[in-house]
């Protein structure tokens, strides 16, 4: 694990792109769906909301220098199954 670290740490520059540090929160209330269809509104602010047949999404999406924090709720079938996720994640300037 150590040595997957050291050499993605430097690949990474020669790729162009920003490393990233991230913490995700994943609270599963009971089992997932596996496919749904909704229809969805992004409002200002970076906040959305999703609905569908028996199901339904609400996040946000926010970033501040290197942090981006998002987060979303989310119902399916039937909105008997709830789930909570939340990410953390600061990308390191170059």
């Amino acid at each position: 694990m150590k040595k997957l670290i050291a050499i993605t740490l430097l690949i990474t520059p020669t790729l162009q792109a920003a490393p990233y540090l991230e913490y995700k929160y994943k609270s599963l209330l009971t089992t997932k769906t596996s496919s749904f269809t909704r229809v969805g509104y992004k409002f200002s602010k970076n906040y959305y909301m999703e609905i569908g047949d028996g199901s339904a999404e609400a996040g946000y999406k926010f970033k501040k220098g290197g942090f981006t924090l998002k987060g979303k709720l989310e119902s399916t079938k039937d909105f008997s199954k709830n789930g909570l996720e939340t990410e953390i994640r600061y990308t390191f300037q170059k």
